[in-house]
C-alpha cells in the first residue's frame, strides 16, 4: 500500500493508445493500465487519461490524493518549461497549452516532455545510462526518437524545443518522410523501413522477428534485408558520435529487442564511421516499455524538487 503523497502518475501517450502506470519513490512501475482512445483535441486526450487513473487507482486501492506529481510524455515536439505541446501531429495537438488542460483536471501539479527525452531520461538515472553523464537513447520504433544527455541533465535543444536527430537527412533522393523531407535517418533505420522491407520480401503476414529469425539462419534475402538496415543504423549513429561523442548510446524500442544480435551487426559500421577511438559503446537499453513511464515521473519529481528548493 502506498503511503501519503509517496507515489507517482506517469503517462505514455500514444498515437491510438495511453499508457498510465502507478510508480513508486524509487520509479519503479508497481501497476500499470492501456486503453485505446481517439484523439479528440487537448480536453478529450485529458478526459481519456483522467478515467484511466482513476480505474488504476481503484484497482491498486488508493486514493488520488497519494499522487505526489503527474508525468505526461507526448509523441511530438514540445516546449517543456512552458507546457506546450508545439506538435503531435498523430493527436492533432498543435500550440497546444496541454499541461494546463491535464492539471486542470487533475488538480495535481504536472510535468510534460517529449517521449524519447522522457525514456532517456529515465535510462540515464536508473538504467543502462546511469554510470555516464553524457549519453544518447535511440529509440527505434515506428520512427527514430532520440534524447541526449549531457552533464547529468536532459538536454532540451538550445531553444528548449527539443531534438529531432531521426529527422536529420542520410539519403536526399530517398524515402518521403512523414516531416515532408526525403531520406531521413527514420526512412531508413526504422522498425516501419524493416516492417515494409519484410511484407515485400515475405508476404503481407511477415514480420520482424519472423525476417530476424530467417536472418540469423542464413536465409539470403532476409540477411540482405537486415544487414542494409544495420549498416544504415551504424552509420546513423556514427554520424550521431561524430556531433556529440557520447560516453554510452543505448538502443530502446521494439527492434532493440533482438539484442546482441543487433548489436554485433551495427558495431563495425559505428566504429568504421567514427573519427574518435576507442570505440563509443553502443548498449541495449534496460528499461523496455516502462521507460516513458519511468522518465516522465522522474521528469516531474525533479521539477518540483527544484521548485520547493
Amino acid at each position: 500500500m502506498f503511503g501519503s503523497k509517496s507515489c507517482f502518475l506517469g503517462f505514455d501517450i500514444g498515437g491510438t493508445k495511453i499508457a498510465c502506470g502507478l510508480l513508486n519513490e524509487e520509479y519503479a512501475v508497481m501497476d500499470k493500465l492501456s486503453c485505446a482512445f481517439e484523439p479528440l483535441g487537448e480536453g478529450g486526450i485529458a478526459q481519456s487519461m483522467l478515467e484511466l487513473a482513476k480505474k488504476l487507482c481503484s484497482k491498486a486501492g488508493i486514493g488520488m490524493e497519494s499522487i505526489r506529481a503527474v508525468g505526461v510524455c507526448i509523441p511530438g515536439s514540445v516546449d517543456t518549461e512552458r507546457g506546450i505541446v508545439i506538435d503531435a501531429y498523430n493527436l492533432s495537438l498543435h500550440d497546444s497549452n496541454f499541461r494546463e488542460t491535464v492539471e486542470k483536471r487533475f488538480h495535481i501539479k504536472t510535468a510534460l516532455l517529449n517521449d524519447a527525452d522522457a525514456a532517456a531520461l529515465a535510462e540515464a538515472r536508473i538504467g543502462a545510462l546511469s554510470a555516464v553523464k553524457n549519453s544518447m537513447l535511440v529509440t527505434i520504433g515506428t520512427g527514430i526518437g532520440v534524447g541526449i544527455i549531457l552533464g547529468g541533465n536532459l538536454f532540451h535543444g538550445g531553444r528548449g524545443l527539443g531534438v529531432e536527430a531521426g529527422h536529420a537527412v542520410m539519403d536526399i533522393h530517398g524515402d518521403e518522410c512523414t516531416c515532408g523531407r526525403f531520406g531521413c535517418v527514420e526512412t531508413l533505420c526504422s522498425a516501419s523501413w524493416l516492417q515494409s522491407k519484410a511484407k515485400a520480401a515475405l508476404g503481407q503476414d511477415a514480420s520482424i522477428p519472423m525476417l530476424v529469425k530467417l536472418a540469423k539462419a542464413g536465409d539470403p534475402v532476409c540477411a540482405a534485408i537486415w544487414n542494409e538496415f544495420a549498416f544504415n543504423l551504424g552509420n546513423a549513429l556514427a554520424s550521431y558520435v561524430n556531433i556529440l561523442d557520447p560516453e554510452m548510446i543505448a538502443l530502446g524500442g521494439g527492434v532493440s529487442g533482438v539484442g546482441e544480435f543487433l548489436l554485433s551487426s551495427i558495431r563495425d559500421h559505428v566504429d568504421k564511421g567514427s573519427f574518435f577511438r576507442p570505440q563509443t559503446p553502443v548498449v541495449i537499453a534496460s528499461l523496455g516499455n516502462d521507460a516513458g513511464l519511468a522518465g516522465a515521473c522522474i521528469y516531474a519529481d525533479e521539477q518540483q524538487r527544484n521548485c520547493e528548493q
